[in-house]
């Protein structure tokens, strides 16, 4: 019977601590929104890519809007860190510049209008929309 009492506790008190972990993680999750240049499907994927490899918990870029959506615990990375990483993939964003270089490495398709107008003209025609 102590036995029994022993480890009716025990899983109590673990799923507090569970509980307890989960709300910690909550509280630290943000989302942000922020412009950043492309033109296509390919700099969808990179640009994406580049958000999540800087912790990042989803990163969703519209290509017609230029905008990315992003969420991330404050504890592991933060809005200007995305930015720099999307910067250093090449992509000028609401936070940084790209690197002329950076930018360079780029495909040809990806090589976007660097005025700053969020939506404007493509490069791409249609069917190099999802390279």
């Amino acid at each position: 019977m102590k036995i029994s009492i022993i480890l009716f506790f025990s899983f109590c008190f673990a799923q507090l601590a569970v509980a307890q972990q989960a709300n910690t993680s909550n509280d630290n999750l943000q989302t942000a929104q922020f412009k950043v240049l492309g033109n296509c499907g390919m700099c969808k994927k990179t640009i994406e890519k580049a958000a999540l490899g800087a912790q990042a918990s989803t990163a969703v870029w519209d290509v017609k809007t230029d905008m990315i959506s992003v969420a991330f615990d404050s504890k592991k990375t933060s809005k200007e860190a995305l930015q720099k990483a999307i910067a250093l993939a090449g992509y000028d964003n609401a936070g940084y510049k790209a690197d002329d270089e950076a930018y360079k490495k780029l495909h040809g398709c990806c090589q976007y209008d660097r005025t700053g107008e969020a939506g404007g003209t493509k490069s791409c025609t249609a069917n190099d929309q999802e390279h």
